[in-house]
């Protein structure tokens, strides 16, 4: 009886754990046309990954099971043609589509316009945090409008207003990241935002960051590219590089940088709006400053030489252009770091770096502080 009883309860323990052991996901679908579709799970940044589970929706909810002792981020999605991708916020989750922690427990899956998942720290976690932006960026979707006004008092006001909330929600995830620097979650918001933090912020954030945090995927491009910009900081000397002129012919950076002037590197191309509305300001600077040991060196990244000839033409650029017309590869542009232009480094005549993305008023009190 006693061996009976013993075995027993060896049954229900060892059922109880095996239940424990793996990852439950109860999952939940608002939309009626999804009956019967399938949701598949894929591991999150990996390219052509293939589904390692999957479950049909019945009555609007599904349930997947398995085993994952080491958690990492996944995706749970429906194939692209019968849940159309819509982009969403940086740092959300698209409509009907979830990336979270796949991880041992109970987790609560609601896929929806803003899809949700919770049951274990981190992805309880992440979804207050979504939540948070999604708050903060309903009122910057209005504000969209009103920044377009023909009305100048109110498209500065409309900007203004979605300038100080754009920052707010940076300062929201940089507070998430730096409270979380081992996990995966925050490793995952430090790639999606990585172009809204500056060079310092990646700087401080990588230097602090566990093995877990820097295992998501994207992160060893963000230290590869740290590194890159370690080599052209502020102090360094400038480093060469030779492409074409518009006309074919091979120069290099340091044709003139190095040579007794000041040289302001522009990187830019006929294509980027930011770009062109800038350009006006450099003319005028550059027809203030030239023969004062003076010279602007643009690197454009524009893929044809017709239209890189014809954005000179119009935008009345006078000053020494070079490009290998590599677009986003272009060779120049990854020896500085560049990920999106305009970007500007100014450089002292021995060739020493001086500054990096002046534009507009800041860069004309940096030269009317050092050319005299």
């Amino acid at each position: 009886m006693k061996k009976n009883l013993l075995l027993a309860l060896c049954a229900i323990l060892i059922t109880a754990c095996s239940e424990q052991a793996g990852y439950v996901i109860s999952g939940s679908v608002d939309k009626a046309d999804l009956n019967g579709k399938t949701v598949y799970l894929y591991e999150a940044g990996v390219q052509d990954a293939e589904a390692i589970n999957s479950a049909v929706v019945e009555n609007g909810s599904f349930t997947m099971k398995g085993v994952q002792d080491i958690p990492a981020l996944y995706t749970l999605r429906f194939d692209e043609d019968v849940v159309e991708y819509q982009s969403a916020g940086t740092g959300e989750n698209a409509a009907y589509r979830a990336t979270f922690v796949l991880e041992n427990g109970k987790l609560k899956v609601n896929l929806s316009e803003n899809p949700s998942v919770t049951g274990t720290p981190e992805n309880d976690a992440l979804t207050a945090l979504q939540k948070e932006l999604i708050q903060l960026r309903t009122p910057m979707k209005e504000l969209i409008d009103g920044m377009k006004s023909k009305d100048q008092a109110i498209a500065e006001a409309a900007e203004k207003k979605y300038d100080e909330l754009d920052e707010k929600t940076s300062a929201l995830v940089k507070k998430y990241i730096q409270k979380y620097p081992n996990n995966l979650t925050a490793g995952k918001l430090l790639n999606d935002f990585r172009y809204s933090f500056d060079e310092d912020t990646r700087r401080d954030i990588i230097s602090k960051a566990g093995d877990t945090f820097k295992s998501v995927a994207g992160i060893d491009k963000i230290i590869s590219h740290l590194a890159v910009l370690e080599k052209v900081a502020i102090g360094k000397k400038f480093t060469d590089f030779e492409m074409l002129d518009p006309k074919g012919k091979a120069i290099k950076l340091s044709d003139y940088v190095g040579k007794g002037k000041v040289v302001l590197i522009d990187f830019w191309a006929s294509w980027c709006p930011p770009c062109r509305r800038d350009m006006p300001h450099l003319v005028e600077v550059y027809k203030q400053y030239k023969g004062k040991k003076f010279e602007i060196v643009g690197v454009s990244l524009d893929r044809t030489n017709d239209a890189w000839v014809k954005g000179i033409e119009e935008l009345n650029i006078t000053w020494p252009q070079m490009s290998d017309l590599k677009y986003w590869q272009s060779e120049g542009a990854a020896l500085y770091g560049v990920n999106s232009i305009p970007h500007t480094v100014l450089i002292d005549g021995d060739g020493t770096i001086l500054a990096k993305n002046l534009r507009a008023e800041a860069l004309d009190n940096k030269l009317a502080e050092i050319i005299k």
